[in-house]
């Protein structure tokens, strides 16, 4: 066995703490994947991204970039929170990450948004982008 090539070889890894983990419900689940509803909700440090994972089928988990409370135009998250019947939220709101490109994207026109433990993706106009690039 050749260890020079493995003594020479870098590896750079991040090491993320996790900060908290809460058990989330979405009553309609999430586009495309409505059969699931139970997630947990894993933060890590700094809080700016935080991974969803299906509580049936840990392969279903989708990494997602938290954005601040005032990133929508407030009209906007009305229209879509009205669709969803619901009437207030948590100061939560998610876009999820795509990481299967070349530079990472995230979609801004299906945010997830929070209300004590469970979740919505609400659906907003087509002028918000489905794959906002990550530079």
């Amino acid at each position: 066995m050749n260890t020079s090539l493995i003594e020479n070889k870098q590896i750079d890894t991040i090491q993320l703490l996790q900060t908290n983990t809460e058990d989330i419900f979405f009553p309609k689940g999430l586009i495309g994947f409505q059969e699931y509803q139970l997630f947990t909700l894993h933060q890590y440090g700094d809080n700016v991204y935080t991974m969803l994972a299906s509580v049936d089928n840990p392969q279903v988990r989708f990494l997602l970039c938290n954005l601040p409370w005032d990133f929508y135009p407030t009209k906007d998250l009305v229209e879509g929170l009205i669709a969803e019947n619901l009437d207030e939220i948590d100061e939560q709101i998610y876009a999820i990450v795509c990481c299967s490109k070349e530079v990472p994207t995230i979609n801004l026109r299906a945010p997830l948004v929070k209300r004590d433990e469970k979740m919505w993706q609400i659906v907003l106009g087509n002028h918000y982008p489905l794959d906002y690039k990550l530079d």
